[in-house]
This record gives structure tokens, sequence and C-alpha cells, in this order.
């Protein structure tokens, strides 16, 4: 008799002994924070408040002002660019400075400097990222924009998000499993290809068999990485499609993805239909890698063969963006 488990089940699944990674990441679409707007994101296992400046320019700081602890994201205002508590209008800057505290002759300099921990926050291409270190470790590398076009402009197409239950490291590393195409997302043949490791950046360059609305075509798969957080696919055959994927811890067990598709502009009927089922292609197969997402127990000596791909040299890279000591001793 089949028995039916709660997907909720407490069982080790072995990722509250993986820290989370430092990088940058995306938290929001830059119109979710107009001007004048501050925000409470809960990610990293943390909070943290951004606010949108009246110069258009975006902050970040951690939520609990150090006067008296009232949450910098309740009731508070922004004023100018900076901002402003609730509870007696002490006013920060997005250094984590106060600028002004109403009721005194004079701010202490040592207030003026930074009492608040700030995060660096960027935008680009559409998306709000802020950097995350556990030691709050400078930020170490840019975030990656899209490439340029061959022709015309990139247009957004479409745009997908999920909540996985799952550790952030395993959704970057499903790329590198070459076996689970096949079995899971029916795709006729394995992939093969170059995988490069420069530092902070990983590039998959894959020759595969891509399923199109005209049967099994051979193409190419540009896959260009900088840091965990964010991934930017170019699927090139008789079009070309490109993918921002961005994926953010909301802790060690969840974690938010983003997906962002872009065609070419000024696609022919046909061409522009390969686009549609191609891109319909991709979601189908992330929608089959959830389930076995959600239930999967992540393996430190996984048993690999021949033809697994290169998960191993994957893990070795990814374990730079584990690795805070070193990093804040080089700061």
């Amino acid at each position: 008799m089949d028995k039916t488990f709660p997907e909720s089940a407490t069982l080790d699944r072995g990722y509250d002994k993986i820290p989370l990674p430092f990088g940058w990441f995306a938290v929001a679409a830059s119109e979710e924070i107009t001007v004048g707007d501050r925000k409470t994101f809960r990610y990293f296992g943390t909070e943290f408040v951004i606010w949108r400046g009246e110069d258009g320019q975006l902050r970040a700081v951690d939520p609990f002002c150090p006067h008296l602890g009232a949450h910098l994201g309740v009731a508070s205002e922004v004023v100018g660019n900076d901002l402003r508590c609730a509870f007696h209008h002490w006013t920060y800057n997005g250094e984590g400075g106060v600028t002004e505290i109403p009721y005194t002759r004079f701010v202490p300099p040592k207030l003026k400097r930074s009492c608040l921990p700030a995060w660096p926050a960027a935008e680009v291409d559409g998306l709000v990222y802020v950097w995350y270190h556990p030691n709050k470790g400078a930020p170490k590398w840019e975030v990656m924009a899209l490439p340029p076009c061959p022709e015309g402009e990139w247009v957004e197409e479409e745009r997908h998000e999920w909540s996985v239950n799952i550790h952030v490291q395993e959704i970057t590393e499903n790329g590198q499993d070459h076996a689970h195409f096949a079995s899971v997302h029916g795709v006729p043949g394995a992939p093969s290809g170059e995988f490069r490791l420069d530092g902070w950046v990983r590039r998959n360059i894959v020759e595969a068999t891509m399923n199109t609305p005209r049967g099994p075509m051979h193409g190419k798969i540009d896959n260009f990485a900088t840091g965990p957080g964010q991934t930017i696919t170019q699927f090139i055959d008789v079009t070309h499609v490109v993918l921002l994927q961005t994926v953010t811890p909301i802790d060690r067990e969840n974690t938010h993805i983003r997906w962002k598709l872009y065609r070419q502009s000024n696609l022919s009927d046909g061409k522009m239909r390969v686009n549609q089922a191609r891109m319909r292609d991709l979601v189908k197969q992330i929608v089959q890698d959830i389930p076995i997402w959600n239930a999967k127990r992540y393996v430190p000596n996984p048993l690999l063969v021949e033809g697994d791909g290169p998960l191993l040299a994957y893990r070795q890279q990814y374990a730079r963006f584990y690795d805070f000591e070193s990093d804040a001793a080089a700061e």
C-alpha cells in the first residue's frame, strides 16, 4: 500500500551542514522599489531594508535601529536620500551613518561614520542585487550584464519565479549533471563540451541536441556564471534565446529562483514560433526538476561514474564562495 508523506517531513537532508555562499544575489525587480519607497526583504536567514532616494539610487541597511531597536522597515520614511526611523526620527544614509537627530545639538562623530551595517546594492538589467557576506566582506566582483545582442536589441519575452525547498548550491549544480538531461527532460543525446573555471567565473560551452517544433536540432549552449547567484545562458541554433537566471537563498533549505527570458527584436514569424517553443521547453524542464529538488538530499561524496558531468570540478570552484576567513583576510 502506498503511503503519502507530507512535504514538510522533518528528514535530515544535509543542508544544515552547508553554509550560505557569499556573492551578489537578486532580491527584487527594479520596478518594485520606486523613488521614496522602502521595503523589508527576508533572505539569507535574516532581514534587511532597501530604499530608493530622490536621486533614484538604492540603499540597503540592517533592519534594526541601533539607538533603541526599532525596525527600520516599519513606519519609517525616506527623506531625500536618507531613511528616517519612525521611533525617534534618527536619519541614516546608505553607509549606515547618522545624518540627523532632531532633539540633540550635534551628531557624535562615531555615529556619523557608520553605526548601522550597510549592504552594497546594485541594479543591472532590471533587477536589484545585494551583496551578501556573513562577515560583511566587501564585494569581489561586479554584477554581470547581458551580452551584446548580435542583431537589434534584446527583448524581455517572459519572466518566471519559483520558491524551491533546496540549498542554493544544488540549483546551479544541476546544470553540471549531464546524465539527468536524458532521464528527466528527454533531451536526446548527452551534452558534451568545455568546462572552464577562472576565479569567480564558471563557463560551460556545450554542444547539445535540443528539442524544437521541427524535431531535435543540434545547437550550442553557452553558460556563463559569475559568482553563485547569477547565470546567463545563451541557446543558439536557428534562433537565439537568452536566459538570465538568478538564485537567492531564503535560508539554507529554501531558494528563490528568478528567470528572465530574452529574444532578439524583429524576428520573422517562423523564428518567433521557434523562440516561443524553446522558452516553453526550458520552463517545462525546470518544472520537471522542482519536485526532485524539493525532496532530494545533499550527498557530499556522490558515487559518480563516467558521463555524470563535471560535478566535482563545479564543487571545487563553488567552495571558494564558502571560504569566509581567507576572503576576509584579503580585505
